[in-house]
């Protein structure tokens, strides 16, 4: 069978459809992945009418059931943020996954949905990632960042900050180290560098400004080139993106969201990619949110879309 790459739509009130709609028609017009099925999840009648009002080409595959169909919102406005929305967004990303993991050769690509209004739903996670986690059975996920210049793994992500010290272990840092080099091996690396940023300001200046780089990080960057990894580190954060940028890493390993998303946003804003690891299928999203300031105007800028679709295939192919 070919490979599958199944689109969810993610909030519909923002502009994750739009984006996808318009990554599609440009997949199209230059007759990109005719070796793979692209899938959209979600009422035929919605995507449709959508494409339509949007001059866009149709989608020509859908997923939907009968949990999908009597989900769709019958109201909804653009830019509002809404419990139907909300609920919308994740039955059809439950469809999803599930039909994803009863074939080897399929890929996710998740719409943004807004955290809010998956709460207001009534659900607990704290997006896609922790979603996925729990849907899969899978224990060892990472959230982790594509561009063409630089790849960032998190080691913590939806969590306050002041939290991060105690959520910092050596195991846990250990196997985003890990999952750093997996994802560089896919990449086509063949010995990946991975660069394993400090907690601290100068990466702890050796104990001085925190203890973390020394009691936590460290021992798991010893761990990791035990096993044959090249990791290295603990680094000062202020300037291991400027060495990753310039090929002298091939991934980052950041202790916290902030940390590892400002310099991927500040160097490909529009194309980055968000990528789910550890999953038992290949899971990648636009690298932004739903926008709702800009939804009713269907002004959107897709490059981030069609990016996560093009890397799912690759990815998915490896």
């Amino acid at each position: 069978m070919p490979l599958e790459l199944i689109i969810t739509p993610g909030d519909i009130a923002g502009i994750g459809p739009e984006v996808m709609l318009k990554a599609y028609g440009e997949i199209k017009e230059e007759e990109l992945f005719e070796d793979a099925k692209i899938i959209f999840a979600g009422p035929r009648s919605f995507w449709q009418g959508l494409a339509e009002k949007l001059e866009l080409p149709v989608p020509e595959n859908f997923l939907t059931t009968a949990e999908i169909e009597e989900a769709f919102p019958e109201e909804y406005e653009l830019g509002d943020l809404s419990s139907d929305c909300g609920r919308f967004a994740m039955v059809c990303l439950r469809e999803a996954t599930q039909y994803c993991l009863k074939e080897p050769l399929r890929a996710l690509i998740t719409a943004p949905l807004n955290k809010e209004g998956i709460r207001m739903a009534g659900y607990k996670n704290a997006g896609h990632t922790d979603f996925l986690a729990d849907e899969t059975g899978s224990a060892d996920t990472a959230m982790a960042f594509y561009t063409e210049e630089l790849k960032v793994v998190l080691v913590t992500h939806h969590i306050p900050l002041a939290k991060v010290p105690g959520a910092l272990t050596t195991e846990g840092i250990l196997s985003k180290i890990v999952q750093a080099d997996k994802m560089a091996r896919r990449l086509g690396v063949s010995e990946p560098k991975v660069a394993v940023a400090g907690f601290n300001p100068h990466a702890g200046e050796n104990g001085i400004l925190g203890k973390e780089e020394l009691e936590v990080i460290a021992p798991a960057i010893e761990d990791a080139n035990i096993i044959g990894i090249k990791a290295y580190g603990p680094l000062p954060s202020d300037t291991l993106f400027h060495f990753a940028k310039e090929k002298r890493y091939d991934i980052v390993v950041a202790m916290y969201h902030d940390q590892g998303l400002i310099p991927i946003k500040l160097l490909d804003f529009e194309g980055g990619v968000n990528v789910t690891l550890g999953l038992p299928f290949v899971r990648t999203s636009p690298d932004h949110g739903t926008a709702y300031n800009i939804a009713e105007n269907f002004e959107a800028d897709h490059h981030s879309a069609l990016a996560a679709i093009k890397l799912a295939y690759r990815l998915a192919k490896e």
